[in-house]
């Protein structure tokens, strides 16, 4: 009996030390290093805890102690063998590149210049370069004249009469024509002589004609003759043409006689604006006056 308890307490023991080692064995590390640096070396080996001892029997008596149970020798974990690297293959030689014509020689860089130094081959002119020549400013093209229409003729058998209406002067003509008479060419010239004394009148000139509605080209045209015929006097009496507008409205003519021109003298601050002042004689140069100053009225010459 004595001989079969210490059997009994060692396999015990054997038992929970293959049970705990087990574990510790299936974790397998690989350290890199240690096998680049010497892969013939074993690795480390893990450490193993240390068994616990064995409770005593409750049969056995005190005076019988058990004897340790002997450690377990600890499995050698595998060897983990690297693979070969793998054999990298020669590069491919690179197509022949055909000879060239001529050989260019390579373009050499400028000389960097730091800033705030001025290059070594800097060349300063001594004296700086001459002005361009510029072509000459070509003329100021003419002033467009004034151009005074000549007045048409009067004639005395012509038909037509002088007829004020409110706001204006009405003048008649014979049908088909746009000749006028001495009242009517009298009355026109009236009319532009007044008008020319003061800047700000504008003369409107409404011209109609008679004719069949199958062809209004005609009867438009001849209204446009009795209104051209109207300004030449009006010019000729001193209105410039600027203030002078015209309408050939045909057979448009809601009242009155069909073959007709009516006048209306207005007043405009605009044809003011467009009338150039009058020329008058020059005035004396002020002294030590300067290029641009407009010259001096009513003033004593600075000192």
């Amino acid at each position: 009996m004595r001989a079969i308890v210490p059997a009994l307490v060692f396999a015990l023991s054997l038992a929970l030390a293959l049970a705990l080692a087990l574990p510790a064995a299936a974790q397998v590390t690989v350290n890199p290093g240690a096998l680049d640096q010497n892969p013939a070396a074993p690795p480390a080996s893990a450490t193993t805890p240390p068994a616990a001892p064995a409770p005593p029997q409750t049969g056995a008596t005190p005076s019988e102690t058990p004897k340790s149970p002997a450690k377990p020798k600890p499995k050698p974990k595998p060897k983990v063998q690297s693979k070969p690297a793998a054999k990298a293959k020669p590069p491919a030689a690179a197509p022949a590149a055909p000879p060239a014509a001529a050989a260019t020689p390579p373009a050499e860089a400028p000389p960097a210049v730091r800033l705030g130094t001025a290059p070594e081959n800097l060349t300063v002119p001594a004296a700086p370069p001459a002005s361009p020549l510029l072509p000459p400013a070509a003329a100021a093209p003419p002033e467009h004249p004034n151009v005074t229409p000549p007045p048409p003729p009067v004639v005395a058998a012509a038909a037509g009469e002088v007829i004020e209406v409110p706001g204006g002067t009405r003048i008649t003509f014979a049908p088909e024509s746009a000749d006028l008479n001495p009242a009517t060419d009298a009355a026109l010239r009236q009319i532009g002589s007044e008008a020319a004394k003061n800047p700000a009148a504008v003369v409107n000139v409404i011209a109609y004609a008679s004719g069949a509605k199958e062809d209004p080209s005609t009867p438009r045209r001849l209204s446009l003759d009795r209104a051209l015929a109207a300004r030449a006097v009006l010019m000729a009496a001193g209105v410039p043409s600027t203030r002078i507008y015209l309408r050939a409205l045909g057979t448009a003519s809601r009242d009155g006689p069909p073959d007709r021109v009516d006048l209306v003298v207005v007043t405009s601050q605009a044809a003011v604006a467009a009338t150039p002042p009058p020329p008058g004689p020059p005035q004396p140069a002020v002294p030590n006056a300067a290029p641009n100053d407009p010259p001096s009225e009513g003033k004593p010459p600075p000192p």
